[in-house]
């Protein structure tokens, strides 16, 4: 599969509304095959990567990359080509994700705990060229899994690279690294595409959202400026490199400033004190359940971290995990965004504590947003959905059909969310339209459980609906009419694990009921299966 911009079906970004980008320098003709030669050529010996025990710098991590490209390039990959990587946050992952942009191919990463069921559905719209992965992690075959669903799936001639294994048919990673051949930076447009990600909405199968050079880069330079980023700082990141958090603020955001990522491969609240310290970090983003506890962490330890910024996203924050962060002088703030326009909103310093607290923050440089219901603004103060657009916004979705109702004429984006904006240009978030669960900041279909779960034999009907969680905002809750009352809990859990349904969509509750609750139209009334808000809790939700 080669992905050309022509492919995406969905309007362009209106000519005056672009030009007005242009002139403000939120588009540039900066791609991102051409990053890592320039940061290397500005910042040779600053630390560039490091990852528990490795550490490289800028010149190093670009001999490297150029071997990694030079390997991929003499195997015929090239600009367009769509490659697939799913490994932990590595550094050989960090390495092929910058060797695809060199080779101007399309970078398709795919987050670690994703299992047989998301992958079946990714590779139904995207072939690779290349696929990368994990030989096994945590207790899952990955490169079995990939082999099992390529021949299924059809798909011939994949390149297959594995990681920190061995397996027949695929090529190690070692091999890309060992061998003499170096390649230039692919001399690539601004305007095609670069990277996608799968996110998940409304419906059951996920959504190919797709962005370019242009795109990309002008979200990075929105944040790099909105946190006075340069090449004295270093990104501690925890979340994985396949979500767009990762892909900002370890990849094209160290590119573009000078700065250092630090790779941790999982989250871990005692280790991430020690590596921040060792590490001098001075910045990171995550869910909220990472700043709680990297806090308490900190706190436990008797040290003062040396974060001055802390972009909080994925689910509500509680006043007390901003009072904690501030006790250490990080100065935390609410962001809202999404995959397919990365960063709505964006505080910084400069935002006072109540605003960063209480708020979700005042559209990012370039970016608007309007609260509207049947099509008409709604009054300062009201709720309204929330559509936006700005220089950041993808091209599109890979498919046509997830592009028909995504976009308007002049180029507003309908997010799904609900939310109000006061007279300071300030946005809180109330709700969401769309039916996604929203587990420390990993957003999936209510329905992608629920058409599997219907799908077992003893299993008549099933509603899964978010449930409030003190360290993940939301977790998956089933409600179950069985057509066979044999059927347990521990009979469904195991059915979809052996589906391969990701792990953390599996339901953490099971409750089974003689009907659903149902309207006069036959939909489920999932609001009587949720519990109810408590009276006076900051029930705000942040998105991507």
């Amino acid at each position: 599969m080669r992905l050309t911009a022509a492919d995406i079906d969905a309007p362009p970004i209106p000519g005056p509304l672009r030009e007005r980008y242009r002139r403000s320098g939120y588009l540039t003709d900066q791609t991102m095959s051409s990053m890592l030669e320039r940061a290397a050529h500005q910042w040779p010996t600053r630390p560039a990567l490091a990852e528990a025990d490795h550490q490289f710098s800028y010149a190093e991590l670009d001999a490297l990359v150029r071997r990694v490209a030079g390997w991929l390039a003499a195997a015929g990959i090239g600009p367009g080509d769509v490659i697939c990587w799913q490994t932990p946050n590595w550094w050989e992952a960090h390495l092929v994700g910058l060797a695809v942009w060199q080779l101007g191919a399309v970078s398709n990463p795919i987050v670690p705990f994703y299992r047989e069921h998301e992958l079946r559905q990714i590779l139904d719209q995207v072939h690779p060229a290349v696929v990368v992965t994990a030989d096994t992690y945590r207790g899952f075959a990955h490169a079995e899994a990939f082999d099992d669903l390529l021949d299924g799936a059809g798909v011939r001639d994949v390149v297959k690279v594995i990681i920190r294994g061995d397996r027949h048919g695929w090529t190690g990673f070692d091999e890309l690294v060992s061998h003499g051949y170096e390649t230039r930076p692919a001399a690539t447009s601004a305007a095609d595409p670069c990277l996608i990600l799968f996110t998940s909405g409304t419906t059951s199968a996920p959504k190919g959202a797709v962005h370019s050079s242009q795109s990309l880069l002008a979200e990075t330079r929105q944040l790099a400026d909105a946190w006075g980023l340069g090449w004295a700082d270093a990104a501690y990141m925890a979340a994985p490199l396949q979500h767009i958090t990762g892909v900002l603020n370890a990849m094209s955001i160290p590119l573009m400033t000078g700065a250092c990522a630090i790779l941790a491969e999982r989250w871990d609240a005692d280790q991430a004190v020690r590596d921040i310290m060792e590490r001098h970090a001075t910045y990171t983003a995550g869910a909220t359940v990472f700043l709680q506890e990297l806090t308490a962490a900190a706190r436990e330890a008797g040290v003062r971290l040396p974060l001055r910024n802390f972009a909080c996203g994925g689910a509500p924050v509680p006043m007390s995990v901003m009072e904690a962060s501030e006790e250490q002088g990080i100065q935390a703030s609410r962001v809202y965004g999404m995959t397919e326009l990365p960063t709505v909103t964006v505080m910084n310093a400069a935002d006072n504590f109540d605003h960063r607290a209480r708020t979700d923050g005042r559209p990012a440089a370039g970016v608007e947003v309007r609260a509207v219901a049947d099509g008409q603004d709604v009054p300062l103060g009201e709720d309204g959905e929330l559509v936006v657009r700005g220089p950041e916004r993808m091209l599109g979705y890979l498919r046509a059909a997830d592009n028909a109702c995504a976009f308007d004429e002049d180029g507003w984006f309908r997010t799904g969310d609900v939310g109000a904006i006061d007279v300071d240009g300030h946005l809180r978030i109330t709700g969401r339209l769309k039916d996604v669960i929203n587990r420390g900041g990993e957003k999936f279909s209510a329905r992608e459980i629920e058409d599997l779960l219907v799908a077992h034999p003893g299993v008549g009907s099933a509603a899964v609906v978010p449930n409030p969680d003190a360290r993940l905002g939301e977790v998956p809750v089933a409600y179950v009419v069985l057509d066979d009352r044999s059927v347990s809990d521990s009979d469904l859990v195991a059915y979809v694990a052996t589906a391969g349904l990701a792990k953390q969509k599996t339901p953490v509750a099971w409750h089974f009921l003689d009907a659903l609750p149902m309207t006069p139209s036959g939909k489920v009334k999932k609001f009587e299966l949720r519990p109810p808000v408590p009276s006076g809790s900051d029930k705000e939700a942040v998105s991507e």
